[in-house]
């Protein structure tokens, strides 16, 4: 029996109740009778089920949920499960209980995470193209405008460095169709910039199977919890662009052609934000790079970099705190607040000047644009990119993307449909990480009183109809019983050497669960938890 559709019913039914003037014990009667009804026919058949998470999602004391807020918070410390807010280090915000999740659904988007990789490597390589379709978001867009210069002057001038790392995140939600076929991926997006919570999903992963062991759950397996292990994956394809750049980037001499006493120290840098909450989900991969490889970390913001680091004209090396950098890890300079004044800039522009390897690199961060996105999504562009398996797979996973002011009839039909049906449509800048898209009226009015040049730097989107499901949150260590819908994101990682590619593969998993009625999953944005898969078949 379905618990959340129940709920929208017994909802549906008190309101109706209340508009035909059916009040007190009558109005008990006709809606727990009606929604006894519709349990029947539910079981029976006689009305198909919405969707199977709900089903899935068994009941849990409150004497168990209380166990497990305390085990969970218990865990999360003991383990680093942590963020770091004004008032000090609390657990991060995390689901008690795993999320039912189709292990089909999760076994493809797993499998097509080399398939983005690939695609957002060559499209990378397609400066016409960026230019094409970025330069009119640039007229409007400051943040786009001033990447996209960054990007083009590099190119101009001679690329330092041909190697590219990328640590990419592909985001899907699940989508109920509404005709009885089964849940379905739809991408939400694909992050190429800061791609973050790879520390933290990780130990969210072990917690759940921990409390599935401690606090056993009906039809709930720790067996079914997927491994997780991203920072590794992570990790090590940081180490492997390190050790590439040794190889392919000559020692700068120093004193007359002597050589440091202490050897050449090569370290990556993070670029942070300043007071940076979400601290130690940076801090594991950091420890993760020098426990198993070695690879020295340093920690820098914008600031920072632009008053302290040099580079070196002749040879491109960037050095900062007395290392030569080998690799640059950004984790900030993915959205307007980041860049505080022309130095920030400055700094962004001296690193992708450099010869050490980004992640990404400004053609990466490019790619990542909602609009490459979206253009990417029409008949013919994936296949311009990838083999016509590829792009079917990648294609299959593909939401409706519309893009906005630029004349064509398409654009001008979309804009019509949303500002008719604004429930059907989520508009879109720019932007990363969360809080940023904008929905029903809000969406009207920015579509009805912005012009075609304005409005080229948004795309509009379908609403994935994500199908909600009983869940238990835990904030600030305090259990929390809601309805939630959930989105997955898979890690991949790509290392490339100009149009070859080194290294792809995907290295793990996010989770993170919202509540229903919100519309934003974004956790350090206050959206969403940190939430892990229990697979189904």
């Amino acid at each position: 029996m379905r618990a959340s559709t129940l709920v929208r019913a017994r909802c549906s039914l008190q309101t109706f109740a209340s508009r035909r003037r059916i009040t007190g014990s009558l109005a008990l009667l006709y809606v727990s009778a009606t929604c006894n009804t519709i349990a029947f026919a539910m079981s029976t058949g006689a009305i198909p089920m919405r969707n199977d998470l709900a089903a899935r999602c068994p009941p849990v004391s409150a004497d168990k949920i209380q166990e497990m807020a305390s085990l969970a918070s218990a865990w999360g410390g003991a383990n680093g499960l942590q963020v770091l807010r004004p008032t000090g280090i609390e657990v991060a915000p995390v689901s008690l209980r795993p999320m039912p999740f189709p292990r089909a659904v999760y076994t493809h988007v797993w499998d097509i995470m080399t398939d983005f990789n690939e695609l957002v490597h060559k499209v990378s390589l397609d400066s016409e193209f960026l230019n094409e379709q970025l330069l009119p978001v640039a007229k409007t867009d400051e943040f786009q405008r001033r990447l996209l210069e960054i990007y083009n002057a590099c190119r101009e001038e001679g690329i330092a460095q041909p190697l590219t790392l990328g640590v990419h995140r592909s985001d899907y939600m699940l989508h109920d169709a509404g005709d009885g076929t089964a849940l379905a991926p739809k991408q939400v997006e694909i992050n190429t910039v800061a791609a973050s919570f790879a520390g933290l999903s990780q130990r969210v992963t072990a917690m759940h199977q921990m409390l599935l062991g401690r606090v056993p759950l009906q039809g709930l397996k720790a067996a079914d919890c997927p491994e997780n292990a991203p920072i590794s994956g992570i990790a090590a394809a940081i180490a492997k662009a390190i050790s590439l750049y040794t190889q392919t980037q000559p020692q700068v001499e120093k004193n007359g052609g002597e050589e440091e006493e202490e050897g050449r120290r090569v370290a990556c840098l993070f670029v942070v934000q300043p007071n940076e909450q979400n601290v130690f989900d940076q801090r594991h991969l950091e420890f993760e790079l020098w426990g198993t490889h070695k690879v020295a970390v340093v920690r820098a913001t914008l600031a920072d970099i632009h008053a302290a680091s040099q580079l070196d004209e002749t040879s491109r090396v960037l050095t900062f705190q007395g290392f030569e950098i080998g690799v640059i890890y950004f984790r900030a300079g993915y959205a307007p607040p980041d860049f505080t004044c022309d130095n920030d800039w400055a700094a962004r522009l001296r690193m992708e000047r450099s010869a050490a390897v980004k992640c990404p690199s400004a053609a990466y961060q490019c790619v990542g644009a909602k609009k490459i996105q979206q253009v990417l999504a029409r008949p013919g562009m994936v296949e311009k990119y990838l083999s016509a398996e590829a792009a079917t797979r990648v294609r299959s996973s593909f939401a409706g993307l519309y893009g906005l002011g630029d004349g064509s009839k398409e654009a001008d039909d979309a804009k019509r449909r949303a500002i008719a049906n604004p429930s059907e449509f989520v508009l879109k800048p720019q932007r990363e990480g969360g809080g940023n898209n904008h929905y029903d009226m809000e969406m009207v009015e920015i579509l009805e009183k912005s012009s075609d040049e304005q409005l080229a730097a948004y795309i509009l989107m379908d609403i994935i109809k994500a199908p909600p499901a009983p869940a238990l949150f835990m904030r600030q260590n305090q259990a929390i019983e809601t309805e939630a819908t959930t989105e997955l994101g898979v890690y991949g990682v790509c290392i490339a050497n100009n149009d070859k590619i080194l290294l792809s593969k995907p290295v793990g998993h996010l989770l993170r669960s919202k509540m229903a009625s919100s519309k934003e999953t974004g956790v350090a944005a206050g959206f969403g938890v940190l939430d892990s898969p229990v697979l189904f078949d």
